[in-house]
């Protein structure tokens, strides 16, 4: 009873401040909203009190043309007497306009903001006429979502503030409603003992109590931190590059770059990766180089022509014990002649060179980081100033140390008996048995067990991306192999998923470009786009059909099944608006998403169905990612149809034609 009434004064709370919020004045949208309505009744208003004009109808001016004996002629009859007779007149049939379609081409899969649709399609007047129950349930979706986006973003993050106010008022504050059963509720409440300004969990579940539509505790968390991530982006750091740069630490610089810039495609604000951590350590690496200390002078303006400038270095002195063939192999980093045209470049009015700019402050402190005590690859990413000029400025920052000996960096482990006997629980024919989306474990200090490792509860591999030590018994060893990577004995091939640049060492170069001649490994293909040449153009089957342009062997790769990333409740949500239309581009991705090619796709989404295709579909793991990628079934000439099969993963067999 204690507890309901607990609850109940949460209610009460939360209601209070809504009913409060309501009552202020509107937002900028509102305002406009209202404007436009008032606007439409003063139309309708002054339309209203117009006076009509009738136009009297003069059968003279239209006289009808006489008919020939021998024309089909209507005829008006009044009392069995004909009193008016029009010739018949034989339009020819116009060939009607060919069926409009509508898509956006993208290139990888793409994760909507807003999944629910905000309008009703229109499906043609037999459709309105007939089916009403159907378009009851669309209307009565689209005022659900209407009525959800009452409660706006701005009115959401005040609830929230105003709610979280009760913790200073009140002593005896509570920081969870009810007990944490979700994953995420748990996290939030580790992240909120931990970041004291962060609203407690109680807000939420209070919010969810009061008005269930807006959606659960868990829901209105990640709403949260999308939301509190747009307010710290507002905040950012003004751009180095841009006409006013600000003169800032280094943790202020990176801001935007850490806040922003996903890991695992290299994107800023990547709308696929959200839930990834977000940690300011980077990422370990196999073999991390080090970039060596010269031990030469790197020109006339080296700091090393200075006298006493060895006094100032602290703690560490030139590594000297590496080899020169090594120190050679970056000794074009300090080139005095590329420095000079960089500046060039970047300071063609030459202005004065000890002036130190805000930009260029800035984009120190951040390269000092990276390269503690090497001035001259200091020098050499600023491109604007020397190497002695960036000692100088060092001492004037007290940042001439250069840094402490790194330790010994860890090695991945080596593949073995015990790796390739792990890959067969994961795998079953070369097909992989788990489909669970893969999210980088943050466990520090802690080994990855399934209590802490979200890759081991979701039974899947520790990937590069992942922030466990590096070697880790359950990271994926990527494989050895030196042929085409193409058969059962490839590692990568049999856990179905793509070599891996960063661990594949033997068959990839590890180069952006893919040369044929250094890389003997064809199991690259889907990452790196390249595909077969594909054109759209009227099918002999349904519709339009994908022909291929050049001509492919079997196992080819010709092209990825890209989409719109949408969850199960959005599937079955457009699923009833494409059965009606007798539609559907969905297929299922993972045990989480579908992708939905209906909107957003590539050509590929074109091909059409057949119980005797030419292609086949393989849903592939690339660098953490579910990949769907077509491939050739047998040899396809140019200009052939392409076919596939649909399959199990296909939604919507039930609009298929065989």
């Amino acid at each position: 009873m204690e507890e309901n009434s607990f609850v109940l004064s949460w209610k009460n709370l939360v209601q209070e401040e809504m009913k409060r919020l309501t009552t202020e004045p509107k937002t900028e949208k509102e305002l406009i909203n209202n404007a436009w309505r008032k606007n439409r009744e003063l139309m309708k208003t002054k339309k209203s009190s117009l006076q009509s004009v009738v136009i009297p109808f003069n059968e003279k001016d239209y006289a009808v043309p006489e008919a020939d004996e021998n024309q089909q002629c209507a005829k008006l009859f009044q009392q069995k007497k004909v009193v008016e007779k029009t010739p018949i007149i034989t339009i020819p049939p116009v060939d009607p306009p060919p069926t409009q379609t509508m898509w956006v081409p993208i290139q990888r899969n793409i994760l909507p903001d807003k999944e629910i649709p905000t309008n009703i399609p229109y499906f043609g007047d037999e459709v309105i006429e007939k089916d009403t129950k159907f378009i009851a349930s669309l209307v009565e979706d689209l005022n659900h979502v209407t009525s959800n986006e009452s409660l706006s973003d701005e009115r959401f993050m005040k609830l929230v503030s105003a709610l979280n106010k009760q913790q200073d008022q009140d002593a005896s504050f509570n920081t969870v409603l009810f007990h944490p059963t979700t994953k995420t509720e748990q996290q939030y409440c580790t992240e909120t003992m931990k970041q004291h300004q962060l609203p407690r969990l109680i807000v939420f579940q209070a919010i969810s109590a009061a008005f269930p539509e807006h959606g659960t505790s868990e829901d209105l968390v990640k709403r949260y931190k999308e939301l509190r991530k747009k307010t710290e982006e507002e905040q950012f750091a003004p751009n180095i590059d841009g006409p006013n740069p600000a003169d800032l630490s280094a943790e202020e610089t990176l801001h935007s770059y850490k806040s922003l810039l996903c890991r695992r495609c290299f994107l800023y604000d990547c709308p696929l990766h959200r839930d990834d951590p977000v940690i300011d350590a980077p990422l370990q690496r196999a073999n991390a180089r080090e970039l060596p200390i010269p031990t030469e002078p790197c020109g006339s303006r080296c700091y090393m022509n200075i006298p006493g400038t060895g006094v100032l270095l602290s703690p560490r002195t030139p590594m000297n014990n590496r080899s020169k063939q090594k120190v050679d192999k970056y000794q074009e980093l300090y080139s005095e002649e590329r420095a000079e045209r960089i500046n060039a470049l970047l300071n063609p009015n030459n202005t004065q060179s000890d002036v130190w700019t805000a930009a260029e402050k800035s984009l120190y402190r951040v390269c000092i980081q990276s390269f503690p005590g090497n001035f001259c690859a200091v020098a050499q990413a600023l491109g604007t100033k020397k190497c002695d000029q960036v000692f100088n400025f060092s001492v004037q920052e007290g940042k001439t140390s250069r840094g402490e000996r790194k330790k010994k960096s860890l090695k991945a482990k080596k593949f073995g008996k015990t790796q390739q006997a792990q890959l067969y629980k994961h795998t079953q024919d070369g097909k992989k048995e788990n489909k669970r989306p893969y999210i980088p474990c943050n466990h520090p200090g802690k080994d990855c067990d399934p209590d802490v490792c979200s890759c081991r509860e979701n039974n899947n591999f520790c990937e590069k991306f992942c922030y466990c030590p590096i070697n880790c018994r359950d990271r994926f060893p990527g494989c050895r192999c030196r042929s085409n990577c193409k058969t059962k004995m490839c590692p990568c091939f049999l856990a179905s998923r793509e070599c891996d640049p960063d661990l594949c060492m033997n068959c990839l170069d590890g180069k952006p470009e893919y040369n044929p001649d250094t890389n003997s490994c064809q199991n690259v293909y889907l990452q790196r786009f390249m595909g077969k040449k594909l054109y759209v153009a009227p099918s002999d089957i349904a519709g339009m059909g994908c022909f291929i342009g050049e001509t492919a062997e079997k196992n080819d790769f010709i092209a990825e099944y890209v989409g719109e990333m949408i969850t199960h409740e959005e599937c079955e949500s457009r699923g009833r608006v494409y059965d009606m239309a007798k539609s559907s581009y969905m297929f299922n991705l993972n045990e989480e998403y579908i992708v939905d090619a209906a909107r957003f796709g590539g050509v590929i989404r074109f091909a059409n169905h057949s119980a005797k295709p030419n292609c086949q579909v393989k849903i592939l793991l690339v660098n953490g990612d579910y990949r769907i990628g077509i491939y050739a079934k047998q040899h396809i000439q140019l200009g052939e149809e392409l076919f596939f099969d649909y399959g199990k993963d296909f939604v919507g067999h039930d609009l298929i034609e065989h």
